[in-house]
């Protein structure tokens, strides 16, 4: 009776050491797996991959969010500064091209990206989306560095209550 105990006790015990040790080889193949979906996710970054997004929500790397928000400010920035060369060699289509990719992503360089596309589309003669634009000068981009410029073509380029508008605006900046 004593020997069917002690095997019934010693069973028990390596069946709760297997279970043990089953456990935390499963817990350890799932970080192992995490690990590497976040070093893919990290190789995917540095290379400045348009996957990189997609993957990351893919496997829900929500530690990653951050990276995913400054790669596309950094690919936001790469396409304004790449239509701002376009604008100055001529090649204002171009610069509509890239800049109407961007226009509705919020970003801190929306004043620029308005100002950059209503001053192109003037040049390729859609002078009524350049008002669009430029108008958006009016009542946001307070603090804007491209806002009086923005106004003064604005003003050139309106006719009747628009004008007067934009004359008031620039008169109350100092400038008519």
């Amino acid at each position: 009776m004593k020997s069917r105990n002690l095997s019934i006790l010693l069973a028990t015990v390596f069946c709760v050491l297997f279970l043990v040790t089953y456990l935390y080889n499963v817990k350890l193949f799932s970080q192992l797996q995490r690990a590497q979906k976040l070093i893919k996710a990290y190789e995917l970054y540095v290379a400045d991959s348009k996957d990189f997004s997609k993957y990351v929500e893919d496997n829900k790397l929500k530690e990653l969010t951050y990276l995913v928000e400054k790669q596309v400010k950094s690919q936001i920035r790469s396409k304004i500064d790449t239509a701002k060369v376009a604008y100055r060699n001529g090649n204002y289509a171009d610069t509509v091209s890239l800049l109407r990719e961007i226009k509705d992503i919020e970003n801190p360089w929306l004043d620029e990206v308005y100002f950059y596309l209503g001053s192109a589309l003037l040049k390729v003669g859609e002078v009524e989306s350049a008002k669009l634009y430029l108008s958006s000068f009016l009542d946001s981009f307070t603090y804007s560095v491209y806002r009086k410029e923005a106004l003064m073509i604005l003003r050139e380029i309106s006719d009747g209550e628009l004008k007067k508008k934009v004359q008031d605006v620039l008169k109350n900046l100092g400038e008519f």
